[in-house]
């Protein structure tokens, strides 16, 4: 399993996981703790949709050290579990 990370004004910090041949709603750092965000934000990520931010969501992807970074600043555990998670 891989994570990708992105910031996005609307709902902070995201973390994406990849497995293959599956798709997964992003992670949003909530309330101190991983929780499942909703569908429009992955689609901004991704680009899923037909208008990728037609939703008026932005998110911006960030490298691992910058993750690594604002994680350690924020008292973030960059891989922790998600009780909300897909399964």
């Amino acid at each position: 399993m891989s994570y990708a990370f992105w910031f996005s004004d609307a709902h902070g910090f995201i973390r994406q996981r990849s497995a293959p041949g599956r798709l997964w709603h992003p992670e949003v750092w909530n309330g101190q703790r991983w929780v499942t965000g909703s569908p429009y934000v992955f689609d901004a990520i991704s680009g899923m949709g037909e208008d990728a931010w037609s939703c008026g969501e932005h998110a911006i992807a960030w490298d691992a050290a910058t993750a690594e970074r604002y994680a350690a600043e924020h008292g973030i555990d960059l891989f922790g579990a998600n009780p909300d998670a897909p399964k």
